[in-house]
């Protein structure tokens, strides 16, 4: 009789294999969905890094713009107006965009009412030239289908009056 009690628990007392590869493949699968979403963390890091450097960029195009308006007058931005353009750091405004990580652009297009309006009560004389002004700065050369596009437009008015 105390033979078969100790055989009974001698028998019930490990786990047996399935028992731990069950236990096994739910801690890799709790362990996978910790990795992925640690990876998709990583991306949108990289991806917000990148996009604030890019509103850096593009908002240093408009104001070199401004700049060039400021000292030179709105006709030297000519080379920028309905073309794609990059204005140096020596204010320079050049029919290229820069090649490298980050390539920026930036556009003068004709005003419309909608883009920058001036206030009915505001009357000025001589009638100012206006231009948006569209700075694109884009990322991530030769990344495929990447959701969000890595690309960012920032736009202002640039006119000739003050």
């Amino acid at each position: 009789m105390k033979q078969c009690i100790n055989d009974a628990i001698i028998k019930r007392s490990g786990q047996t294999i399935i028992e731990v590869v069950i236990a096994l493949s739910l801690i890799i699968l709790f362990l996978s969905g910790v990795v992925i979403v640690e990876l998709i963390s990583i991306k949108n890091v990289q991806y917000s890094q990148n996009k604030s450097i890019a509103v850096s960029l593009a908002r240093q195009q408009i104001e070199r713009a401004r700049v060039i308006r400021d000292t030179a007058g709105i006709d030297a931005l000519d080379t920028c107006i309905n073309n794609n353009c990059f204005i140096n750091n020596n204010l320079t405004p050049l029919p290229v965009s820069p090649t490298g990580v980050y390539g920026q652009n930036l556009i003068l297009t004709a005003v419309t009412d909608f883009d920058c309006s001036v206030p009915p009560e505001v009357t000025i004389t001589p009638m100012p030239t206006s231009y948006k002004a569209v700075s694109t700065v884009n990322w991530g050369f030769g990344a495929a289908n990447v959701t969000p596009a890595p690309e960012l437009s920032v736009s202002s008015c640039i006119t000739d009056w003050r």
